[in-house]
């Protein structure tokens, strides 16, 4: 499984060209190649955030694409916002993929080299098509060719996606978003389970999202990490020195760790990680 630290090119959707914040999205374009990254225009997309909606890519050459069928689309006023993945990969003449019949954003697939954390969203989208969740998780394993890891949810999260709950660090270390104010005190009692069972380490990256629901701004676990380049989101919050500092921390002299404001496409539900798509060329 390809992992963030070995990509090394970003794609970005041409939608995001006719967004009121175009300017920005160009500044931020700008500033990826100013740090030394490949930067890639998707032609053909309906929706800013390219990631849900492009292939996972497993290793070099080999990409697996799954349904993109987000339930919170499925309204005729959002049916605009629906890509498609087969006209993407034609007219931007990428490697074909391989199709899975699942339902799966690409949101909401966080991977190291063996192994790959989803949500249970993945199992409500998919069991009427399948006998049981395990038969899902088997074919998931076979597709993904590692092993899964299934957390719950976030109670209300239109998307269910695991890319704003938790982000691999190394194979034994994840972030989470700080829980200290947690309110839905179940859901992380059993998220904390899960990690626990699969022996990963957790360190808080501070969140405030718990009021801004129609907005991603302070989720700062929605980072974009490329090659050595991470991009810490900064929403103009107290929390923006407190989150750069342990990423910083962390990452210490690996990483290129870089700050940027990300109210601009934060405002439209998702940030870094979500509006970018990141493969290893």
């Amino acid at each position: 499984m390809i992992t963030d630290h070995q990509t090394n090119t970003v794609y970005l959707a041409d939608s995001c060209l006719e967004i009121d914040e175009k300017k920005e999205f160009l500044r931020f374009k700008s500033f990826l190649e100013k740090q030394g990254t490949k930067v890639k225009i998707l032609n053909g997309t309906e929706d800013y955030y390219c990631r849900d909606f492009m292939p996972v890519q497993l290793f070099y050459k080999e990409f697996v694409q799954f349904v993109f069928r987000p339930e919170r689309y499925l309204k005729e006023k959002e049916l605009e916002f629906i890509s498609s993945p087969q006209r993407v990969e034609l007219e931007n003449k990428l490697v074909k993929s391989t199709y899975s019949n699942i339902i799966l954003d690409g949101g909401n697939v966080v991977k190291w080299e063996d192994k790959v954390i989803i949500t249970d969203r993945v199992i409500k989208d998919n069991l009427y098509q399948f006998s049981s969740s395990d038969a899902i998780i088997l074919q998931l394993e076979k597709e993904l060719k590692c092993r899964i890891i299934i957390i719950p949810e976030y109670p209300g999260d239109a998307t269910g996606h695991a890319d704003g709950l938790i982000r691999f660090i190394d194979k034994d270390t994840v972030f989470i978003n700080a829980a200290y104010s947690e309110p839905e005190k179940e859901w992380l009692n059993d998220f904390l389970n899960v990690l626990s069972e699969n022996q990963l380490i957790h360190i808080n990256l501070p969140c405030t999202l718990e009021d801004r629901q129609e907005t991603a701004e302070g989720l700062y676990i929605n980072y974009l990490h490329v090659g050595n380049l991470i991009v810490v989101p900064q929403f103009g919050q107290d929390e923006d020195r407190v989150a750069l500092e342990i990423m910083t921390e962390v990452f210490g002299s690996k990483r290129n760790v870089q700050p940027y404001p990300a109210n601009w496409i934060a405002e439209y539900g998702g940030v870094f990680n979500c509006a970018t798509w990141t493969v290893f060329e």
